[in-house]
């Protein structure tokens, strides 16, 4: 009977293209994180905000460092992308 449907073409997959892909993916996956992290640290300023108008100073303050902390991660996260880019 043959080929009913014509040849299948072989794709040619490399371990290179594979290593690009998953180096996209990763950039991907840290541009998620980074996004999450901005929205939460939107989120606790305004809270700090309100704490600070309710006189409660010692919680704003936490909430503060909190996000001196995510601050350093986002940091982090930016060199991690550029070192990823650099790599393809």
């Amino acid at each position: 009977m043959g080929n009913l449907f014509g040849k299948k073409k072989a794709t040619r997959v490399t371990e290179q293209d594979k290593a690009v892909l998953q180096l996209k993916q990763q950039r991907d996956k840290l541009r998620q994180y980074q996004k999450r992290i901005n929205l939460q640290l939107e989120k606790e300023r305004l809270l700090a905000k309100q704490l600070l108008k309710n006189g409660k100073k010692e919680k704003a303050l936490l909430l503060l460092k909190k996000k001196r902390y995510q601050d350093q991660l986002l940091d982090k996260t930016e060199n991690q992308i550029g070192n990823l880019e650099r790599g393809w």
